[in-house]
């Protein structure tokens, strides 16, 4: 049972009514290796959503691991230097205007010329957006 089933289990919020108490799930992956198929789809660039061209598309998927991977170290990866590195490659092949954003847990909205935006995740959970206005 997710909320505890003893009464014991169950603590009181500021107006005495009973509160659940959540236990933690168990973790699938703890203490395992990465499946290699998963550990290999990590690996790959995921486009979540985008309004680019195909041949476009490709290129900025490429622009983006190839700035992840060269500001990648043991303890991280740069998120200023890659998204500034990124936003310059895109202003020199695409002209000017280009934003970039990267991160891990956010959302978004934003106005971008037609054609121009995409969302991606690469290295799991470390996510990508990039577009022009």
């Amino acid at each position: 049972d997710l909320f505890g089933s003893s009464s014991n289990s169950r603590g009181t919020d500021i107006l005495g009514l009973a509160s659940p108490v959540f236990k933690p799930a168990t973790r699938i992956m703890a203490g395992r290796p990465i499946p290699k198929d998963l550990k290999k789809m990590m690996q790959k660039p995921t486009v979540k959503h985008t309004d680019m061209p195909g041949e476009m598309r490709q290129e900025v998927v490429d622009i983006v691991a190839g700035a992840v991977d060269k500001f990648s170290t043991p303890t991280g990866v740069s998120c200023e230097q890659t998204t500034k590195y990124i936003k310059e490659t895109l202003d020199k092949q695409y002209g000017a205007n280009w934003h970039c954003a990267m991160g891990k847990g956010f959302t978004f909205d934003v106005t971008a010329q037609n054609g121009t935006m995409m969302h991606v995740y690469y290295q799991g959970e470390l996510a990508i957006l990039v577009y022009k206005c």
